[in-house]
């Protein structure tokens, strides 16, 4: 037995108007289609709905039975084609996504905001982890995509870059600091520094680009977490070498970044995701906001 909804439309509208005539007008089809439409449910349950004449139409026992099915079924019908539309036009729905806890904490609250602004409705699941968990964890849970810093080629991912965070060094707002429009790794090499320690992604990079031209990092300080490195510089242990972008400037107003050249360091913060797998819309919404707010932390370029 397949019940349509157009015939479970014409059944209600005659309950509800005694009338073919008006429920076939509200509906929008002929007179007869709507009769057709009766006659064809009546045969496919097996029970007579309406007692007709030529002056009424009056339900029967079964149709008065009927008709609260009747109504309950077009409104979860109607409730989930409101439901998908909305899903569709991005004006409900969840992302579930994946932020390396220094973009997490630097970079998606800006991001965070706009779309709160723009999506209200839509349920937001952001899980910040650490960088070297971002790929494994995308692969294994559910989550539609992630940003963060990577390095290399994955056959099962598409990676795009977002934004790049120049290496940086990180300082109070000092008159002779803030007056310098940039330092060399050999004048850092003369002051108090605080760097990631050589396990982290960070510090390999930044390791294997100095060795490429004989120099050498030596930091004061060596921290695991970004948020350390910058605690520790604002109370004026040392020079944070950091991206740029990793400095959120509200949690740390007294701080300010100076590029670092000879040589000049970028680190890309990407996106990425399972090759094959299309973004819900609400996803879709969220990754155009976030290529519109990084795509404004690009750096100057700098000799």
């Amino acid at each position: 037995m397949n019940v349509t909804l157009r015939q479970l439309q014409a059944f209600t509208g005659v309950y509800r108007t005694r009338s073919i005539t008006r429920a076939a007008r509200e509906l929008g089809i002929t007179q007869s289609a709507a009769s057709l439409l009766i006659q064809q449910l009546e045969a496919q349950l097996g029970v007579k709905l309406f007692d007709r004449s030529t002056r009424s139409v009056q339900p029967t026992r079964a149709a008065d039975e009927a008709v609260h099915a009747a109504e309950r079924m077009l409104g979860d019908a109607l409730g989930l084609s409101r439901r998908m539309r909305d899903l569709a036009q991005a004006r409900a729905g969840r992302v579930a996504f994946l932020a390396s806890a220094g973009t997490a904490s630097a970079l998606l609250p800006s991001v965070l905001a706009k779309f709160r602004a723009g999506y209200p409705d839509i349920e937001i699941d952001m899980r910040d982890v650490a960088a070297d968990d971002l790929v494994p964890r995308l692969i294994a849970t559910d989550a539609e995509f992630a940003i963060g810093s990577v390095e290399g080629e994955f056959a099962e991912l598409t990676i795009e870059t977002l934004t790049r965070g120049r290496l940086s060094a990180i300082g109070r707002r000092t008159p002779d600091f803030a007056a310098r429009r940039s330092l060399t790794w050999d004048e850092l090499d003369q002051m108090p520094t605080i760097a990631m320690r050589r396990d982290t992604r960070i510090r390999m990079q930044i390791d294997q680009a100095l060795g490429s031209q004989g120099k050498h990092l030596n930091p004061t300080y060596e921290v695991t977490l970004i948020n350390t490195a910058l605690a520790m510089t604002a109370q004026g242990l040392g020079l944070a070498i950091l991206p740029a972008t990793m400095l959120p400037a509200d949690q740390f107003p007294t701080l300010i970044a100076k590029p670092l050249i000879r040589p000049a360091i970028t680190r890309p913060v990407s996106l990425l995701q399972r090759q094959g797998r299309t973004l819900s819309p609400a996803a879709q919404a969220f990754v155009a906001t976030a290529r519109t707010v990084l795509a404004e932390r690009e750096p100057a370029r700098s000799d």
